[in-house]
């Protein structure tokens, strides 16, 4: 069982996630823009929930199970001109609070969380449920093809791609996922992908990237650079995505 608590203070203070936090949001958001985004539904928001930076929306839906994360959205969302609602607790135990909203949902957002669940069948059934023929579920996760994970085994660091570092197990991630292991699950629990891929090239952990940064060996022009060098290296991203719809054929469907 999570302990939220303890992962809420442990990621706020994870170096360089905030730079990560800003990456992976603009690849959230170019995904979005792809399909329809009237009704949007994020699961888990963190610091820096979607709609601070998306805003062609009618109505957001968060469900966050951090009371520190939750409490800053509904702070954040006051200033919001659209619709915002904000549930506080776990996904998997609120989902009917979630459909008693009564909105059909074009695209829902489960950004770096899978990865970290003791049970993530569970969480995929939950959001199925909420699903439409339409609806399109963004999902992305640390990717163990990463670079950085790359030039740990030609290290010697570990001795496989989807080992755990302490880093890992610190930030309470049960699981490091390829491609085939993510479209793998994705299919097992009932959902079709329907486009997928990598982003940005993180050369070094975390913990190294933000000490270059620190040192001004790293700055912006060169995030940029490793954002868009993933189009040479398009499995190799610090994290990879799915998006996916309900598959009509599967689950009694």
């Amino acid at each position: 069982m999570r302990n939220i608590v303890d992962y809420t203070d442990k990621y706020a203070q994870e170096p360089f996630e905030s730079t990560m936090v800003e990456i992976r949001k603009k690849m959230v958001i170019e995904q979005c823009n792809k399909y329809r985004h009237e009704n949007v539904l994020e699961i888990g928001c963190g610091m820096n929930p979607f709609f601070l930076d998306f805003k062609d929306y009618t109505h957001m839906v968060i469900v966050e199970p951090g009371d520190l994360f939750a409490d800053n959205a509904r702070k954040l969302s006051k200033s919001e001109e659209k619709a915002v609602s904000v549930i506080s607790g776990f996904f998997e135990e609120q989902a009917d609070r979630v459909k008693n909203l009564g909105i059909d949902f074009d695209f829902i957002i489960l950004s770096s969380v899978l990865h970290e669940l003791d049970d993530p069948a569970k969480m995929l059934k939950a959001i199925r449920e909420l699903c439409g023929s339409n609806t399109v579920v963004h999902i992305n996760v640390p990717n163990a093809n990463s670079v950085h994970r790359l030039i740990a085994i030609e290290a010697g660091m570990i001795s496989d791609i989807h080992e755990q570092s302490a880093q890992m197990q610190k930030m309470q991630r049960r699981r490091t996922y390829d491609m085939d292991m993510l479209k793998r699950e994705m299919d097992a629990a009932g959902f079709e992908v329907v486009g997928s891929g990598s982003y940005f090239i993180k050369p070094f952990t975390h913990f190294q990237m933000q000490r270059c940064m620190d040192e001004k060996i790293i700055d912006e022009k060169v995030l940029l650079g490793l954002e868009n060098l993933v189009k040479y290296m398009p499995e190799n991203g610090a994290g990879i995505y799915v998006n996916v719809k309900r598959n009509q054929h599967k689950h009694g469907d």
